[in-house]
């Protein structure tokens, strides 16, 4: 049988190798745990019967008593007592049924006193819980409108990029659709020249990106220039 709380062995026996004598001991008594499952009972409405849902195991519980004898045995006792007032988890193992998987445990309660008839000889009850990791909170997913508003931006940057062409409507006096007028699309790269069509609109396709003036040959546009940026 072991156990070890916090780097401190509290089962050893240690003789003396020429006297046979006992030099060092430290043995642990009246061992017992408590382990429970915390189960939920949830009212059905209207209805006289419930439902039981467990909702997992309790942290165990270990009592016990020990003895320290030896040379180190109120260092040991200072060490544990330490972590006792530091309230933080301690390592802890063991090889008893019932506790063998306990890695890390609270010690909630530690009681010690010399014995007076024994010089460095201590007798000591000590209570430890087991400490549990906390589970990672989960994030909640993102709401609907928040997806939709990211997929209408993404949309939108495509969109955006996708667009290759220079298009426009050109009007005459009195608003009516000017068919066959030579606009003329200019920039650094070169001209293009187009024609506008039946309903007065003109376009230019696969355009690269950049930034592009246009100029339109008709009636009341002689002093118009418009600066267009693709892409």
């Amino acid at each position: 049988m072991s156990i070890e709380l916090d780097g401190v062995a509290l089962i050893r026996h240690v003789r003396d190798p020429d006297t046979r004598s006992t030099k060092e001991l430290r043995s642990v008594y009246d061992i017992r745990t408590s382990e429970s499952r915390r189960i939920v009972e949830h009212k059905i409405p209207s209805l006289e019967g419930s439902i039981l849902q467990d909702m997992g195991r309790e942290p165990v519980t270990i009592f016990f008593k020990g003895v320290l004898y030896g040379d180190d045995a109120k260092a040991g006792l200072e060490t544990i007592h330490a972590s006792f007032r530091a309230g933080k988890p301690v390592t802890f193992s063991s090889n008893i049924a019932g506790i063998a998987e306990v890695t890390q445990v609270l010690i909630e309660d530690l009681r010690a006193q010399d014995v007076v008839s024994s010089t460095n000889r201590f007798r000591y009850s000590i209570v430890l819980r087991e400490y549990l990791v906390p589970a990672e909170e989960e994030q909640p997913p993102p709401s609907q409108e928040e997806q939709a508003e990211e997929a209408t931006e993404d949309a939108a940057d495509e969109a955006s990029e996708a667009v290759n062409y220079i298009t426009g409507k050109v009007v005459d006096s009195e608003g009516n659709p000017a068919p066959d007028v030579s606009v003329k699309i200019t920039w650094d790269g070169g001209e293009y020249t187009v024609k506008t069509d039946e309903e007065g609109v003109y376009r230019k396709d696969d355009v690269e990106p950049g930034k592009y003036k246009v100029t339109v040959d008709a009636s009341g546009y002689e002093d118009i220039e418009e600066e267009v940026t693709v892409g």
